[in-house]
């Protein structure tokens, strides 16, 4: 009985090992996927203020041309009167 006894448990002790080895090698698989998920949120996050910049000095330069053709459009308008 105390032979049967040894064998379980090294065979719940190999059990184990191999749970513990399999556990572990979900986490490292799971820390590379958190990993390349936090890359891809800051290459967004990146890409985000880009398209912002880009956005407001598109909305900058539509102000001033908008702007500009105020004043050109009021010039005339005042050549006219003249």
């Amino acid at each position: 009985e105390l032979r049967s006894l040894r064998v379980q448990a090294e065979e719940t002790t190999v059990a184990h090992e191999r749970e513990t080895k399999a556990l572990r090698e979900q986490a490292t698989v799971a820390a590379k996927q958190r990993d390349g998920a936090l890359r891809e949120a800051e290459e967004a996050r990146a890409q985000l203020r880009l398209v912002t910049e880009a956005r407001a000095a598109g909305r900058r330069e539509l102000l001033e041309a908008q702007r500009e053709a105020r004043e050109s459009r009021e010039g005339r308008e005042a050549q006219r009167r003249q």
